[in-house]
């Protein structure tokens, strides 16, 4: 059961674009200070976050590198406390300048809108390890869950392997892009790129949004990517041509 709520809470993570970020404010001491924010998810299973020198979360982290990230998902009506939550805790450093410029690419392609702060303020990547999680289910269903059972091993591929296959299913394979959209989210759209490949799914976007393709398994290779998206891509095509025959 706590195997299945990492998965549920990773999940839940890997599909939000934004979160409210806390810290302690330098301002007010002892106080917390919350904001929403666009986060990135690296292959581990740890957000990564973009934030101006100037911002009062860079001053605060300054100070104090405590901080929690809480995403949920979002109610259309009812009772949002029968919907999921879960909430991120654990501190976070500045990304070494050696890792910065393969991160911010990966940053970059999930938020193109990213490049253009560069010439407004000094921005700086920001990690954040994990001390513990706390998912909520919904009622009743509630877990901590510690960093060991949140962390994911690194997948063996490199930052160039992935910028390659992502560039080769941008290049070569837009109309399965469009088709596995299609399938796991049911968004027709005839713009669609993916972005960012993780050991458990991948990004596409698409009207300016990033949507997240969960996979069937866990892949660690680079060929077992390549597996499993020939598998969503026949399983999309398959779809399609049963809603034209209907």
């Amino acid at each position: 059961m706590r195997e299945q709520a990492a998965f549920e809470a990773r999940t839940l993570t890997q599909q939000a674009s934004v979160g409210v970020i806390s810290t302690l404010s330098k301002n007010l001491a002892g106080y917390p200070f919350g904001s929403v924010s666009p986060f990135l998810i690296d292959a581990e299973g740890r957000p990564i976050f973009y934030i101006a020198d100037i911002a009062q979360h860079s001053r605060n982290l300054t100070e104090d590198s405590r901080m929690c990230i809480t995403v949920f998902d979002a109610a259309t009506s009812g009772d949002q406390n029968a919907h999921a939550r879960v909430t991120l805790v654990g501190d976070a450093t500045v990304i070494p300048a050696e890792e910065s410029a393969a991160i911010l690419a990966r940053y970059e392609r999930q938020y193109p809108e990213a490049q253009s702060y560069r010439a407004a303020h000094d921005f700086k990547l920001w990690r954040m390890e994990i001390k513990r999680v706390r998912y909520i289910g919904g009622f009743g269903h509630i877990f901590w869950i510690e960093a060991d059972e949140w962390q994911l091993a690194a997948p063996n591929w490199t930052a160039q392997d992935e910028t390659s296959m992502v560039e080769h299913m941008n290049q070569d394979h837009q109309d399965a892009n469009r088709l596995i959209l299609q399938l796991v989210h049911q968004l027709e759209c005839d713009d669609v790129i993916m972005t960012n490949i993780l050991s458990d799914g991948c990004y596409l976007r698409a009207n300016q949004r990033n949507y997240f393709i969960p996979f069937a398994t866990r892949c660690l290779e680079p060929i077992a990517v390549r597996k499993e998206l020939v598998r969503l891509t026949k399983a999309a095509r398959a779809a399609s041509t049963e809603d034209s025959v209907a």
